[in-house]
């Protein structure tokens, strides 16, 4: 596509959906109120630009593919969850022991989840618990019962197989609700129906003493992996730490086509009630994004965009620059602030021991009583700030912090 003319600065309110700005400098330009849906910005100058109110976000055609994606992928997982329910279903009909055994097992992995989420340290305590309970199950039963250890074993590794499966469909699965609600359902409703009906199939294909039992193993793979989903979905969805690898996963996937600002100079720019989901603010391959000093001030679906490295990675640094107010007493000790725009706000009492303040602007706000020991200050502005009673002991400044008129 043809980049505009960078000679224009005014774009108040106008339709921008899919434009290209590569490279170019619009600096000063404003984007209020603008739909830049798809809008490629990569590599441009926009310092003091304006995007209050201005909408990021995918164009419907790239929506659509991902749709489309998500039910397909949705409805794979679908079947191999319910496919491997009924292997399970086949496997354990032989030997009322086994099914014991990993009726218990699956309940040592789904609290595990819903307890621990899914991390590497939750997995990791997942695996131990279980390789705990074999070997103390398998002790009982080989002195209650004989039961045979290669049983056990296989449906160890059975159990295994099924807890990779619903992980991985609850990542897709998830992905969907980023996306939209109807998204949602229709990944849900593929996966439900390919994997039941697929794995009833499977089932009675496969020889099944019984076609109950294939039907219930399906049933119990389809419908247990969509309900394990839509919990993973919302603890996602609300910023749950447990579940932020998945949350990676889908804002990634959700900003496929969306509006890019990797590698922009985005210095002072204004995004103040801007809605910003499926942006992508990381680094690109040529150079870094400049993100000093922005005003994030009430940005809506920041969360929803992708940070790359950056300050906004941070969930507490994030809330604090979107809302402009900490809570009270709020500590910040050690953190990364740099370039952060904190103009204005009112940070009495604040804790920001240790934390790197370099090239933040506080102008005119209120740090009455606020720590600020070690804390590092170069090419800080803090220009009518209100000190007083503020502890300064051990800070980092030189002749580039700015200290004027404060009081």
């Amino acid at each position: 596509m043809m980049a505009m003319n960078s000679t224009a600065k005014n774009f108040v309110g106008q339709n921008l959906r899919g434009k290209s700005f590569k490279r170019q400098d619009l600096s000063g330009s404003d984007f209020s109120g603008a739909d830049l849906s798809g809008a490629n910005f990569t590599g441009a100058t926009l310092i003091g630009a304006n995007f209050s109110k201005a909408e990021t976000g995918v164009q419907k055609r790239w929506l659509a593919f991902q749709l489309v994606i998500s039910f397909f992928l949705s409805a794979w997982t679908g079947f191999l969850a319910a496919y491997t329910g009924v292997w399970v279903t086949l496997f354990l009909t032989f030997n009322i022991t086994s099914i014991r055994i990993a009726t218990f097992i699956a309940i040592i992995i789904i609290f595990a989840i819903v307890r621990q989420g899914f991390t590497a340290k939750a997995f990791g305590k997942m695996a131990l618990a279980l390789a705990l309970a074999l070997v103390l199950v398998s002790y009982a039963l080989l002195l209650l019962s004989g039961t045979n250890p290669l049983v056990l074993l296989a449906v160890a590794v059975v159990a295994v197989a099924v807890v990779a499966v619903v992980a991985f469909s609850v990542v897709i699965l998830s992905g969907t609700l980023v996306l939209s609600w109807e998204g949602a359902f229709v990944g849900w409703l593929g996966g439900a129906l390919s994997g039941g009906f697929s794995g009833a199939m499977v089932g009675l294909l496969g020889g099944a003493r019984s076609s109950d039992s294939a039907l219930v193993g399906a049933a119990v793979g389809a419908v247990g992996t969509m309900l394990l989903s839509v919990y993973a979905a919302l603890r996602t969805l609300k910023g749950d730490p447990k579940f932020d690898i998945f949350l990676k996963f889908i804002v990634g996937f959700a900003s496929i086509g969306g509006t890019s600002f990797r590698g922009a100079d985005l210095t002072k720019a204004n995004f103040t009630k801007a809605y910003l989901k499926s942006s992508d603010f990381r680094n690109s391959r040529k150079q870094i994004t400049n993100l000093t000093r922005i005003i994030w001030n009430q940005a809506k679906e920041l969360d929803r965009s992708r940070l790359g490295t950056s300050i906004l990675a941070n969930p507490e640094v994030r809330e604090l620059l979107v809302i402009g107010k900490p809570n009270q007493s709020k500590s910040y000790e050690g953190l990364n602030l740099r370039g952060a725009n904190l103009d204005g706000v009112y940070l009495k009492e604040v804790n920001f021991k240790r934390a790197i303040l370099n090239e933040a602007s506080f102008r005119n706000a209120n740090l009455e009583s606020a720590n600020l020991t070690e804390a590092q200050a170069i090419g800080t502005d803090f220009t009518g700030a209100e000190f007083t009673g503020a502890c300064l002991e051990g800070w980092s400044y030189d002749h580039t912090t700015k200290l004027d008129d404060i009081d």
